[in-house]
């Protein structure tokens, strides 16, 4: 199935294009208070965030990849991102979302979250979800809370670069 257009009370989740690779850059990639709990490092140059782009691109129409920008109903501005996709290790699919830093504890992650796991639970009939967030994000951890996600166990995981690590909270969603 195709990432489709999701809406909420507030926001618009839409499929990201590299077109948006410049907004994106300018708002939140190139931002180390967005990357410092995420596994994505800050973006050096507008090349990262397109080629990273055209990967979600190309996957728009895969059936376990679903990755949608969040972008302000009143006006289409563009804030943040984020998706669900399938991790085999895990047999569960994963959630994850960043937004631009002035867009913090107004509630966004929360909403888009419930969304996104929403469309995986009615659309896709998908029965157990994982999330991981960085210990200093406590606010992550209640946004995962608030979507009814259980405290699993402590975990390190590895940013992309292959030598930061994070220490994480990995939390699991078992939908009845």
């Amino acid at each position: 199935m195709k990432t489709p257009i999701i809406e909420t009370e507030r926001m618009i989740l839409r499929p990201l294009t590299v077109e948006d690779a410049n907004d994106i850059f300018k708002r939140w990639t190139t931002d180390e208070r967005v990357a410092k709990y995420v596994r994505w490092c800050v973006h050096d140059s507008v090349d990262v965030t397109k080629a990273w782009l055209k990967f979600v691109e190309e996957n728009e129409s895969n059936d376990k990849y679903y990755d949608w920008g969040f972008t302000l109903k009143e006006n289409g501005y563009l804030f943040g991102s984020g998706g669900i996709f399938y991790k085999e290790e895990e047999d569960a699919w994963e959630i994850g979302y960043n937004f631009m830093y002035d867009y913090w504890h107004k509630g966004y992650a929360t909403e888009a979250a419930k969304a996104m796991l929403e469309f995986g639970i009615n659309e896709l009939n998908i029965k157990e979800f994982v999330a991981f967030y960085a210990k200093e994000n406590s606010a992550s951890g209640g946004v995962l809370g608030k979507c009814g996600f259980k405290y699993e166990k402590d975990e390190v995981h590895t940013k992309f670069d292959g030598v930061t690590k994070l220490d994480s909270k990995k939390l699991r969603l078992v939908v009845e």
